[in-house]
């Protein structure tokens, strides 16, 4: 049975930057293998703006994208 697509949380959004928490949920697929239709999601709600994730082993990376269109992963910051 294939996942069905991944879950998170928005839990900030702030200095032009939205801030997603993966839920770690083994039946869905995460964040990381599921950014492509994250990023397009969180740009329809939040257009251009950064996003940072957490994924399921606490660690804050960016979904770098370009209008929607994700590019790859930096090493990401924390909110607050």
């Amino acid at each position: 049975m294939m996942a069905r697509n991944s879950e998170y949380n928005i839990v900030a959004v702030e200095g032009g930057t939205v801030f997603i928490v993966d839920t770690d949920r083994g039946d869905r697929l995460s964040v990381t293998n599921d950014a492509e239709r994250v990023v397009m999601e969180i740009n329809e709600l939040y257009p251009g703006q950064r996003i940072m994730y957490r994924d399921s082993m606490l660690k804050w990376d960016e979904l770098v994208h370009d209008d929607g269109n994700f590019k790859g992963f930096r090493p990401g910051v924390a909110p607050g």
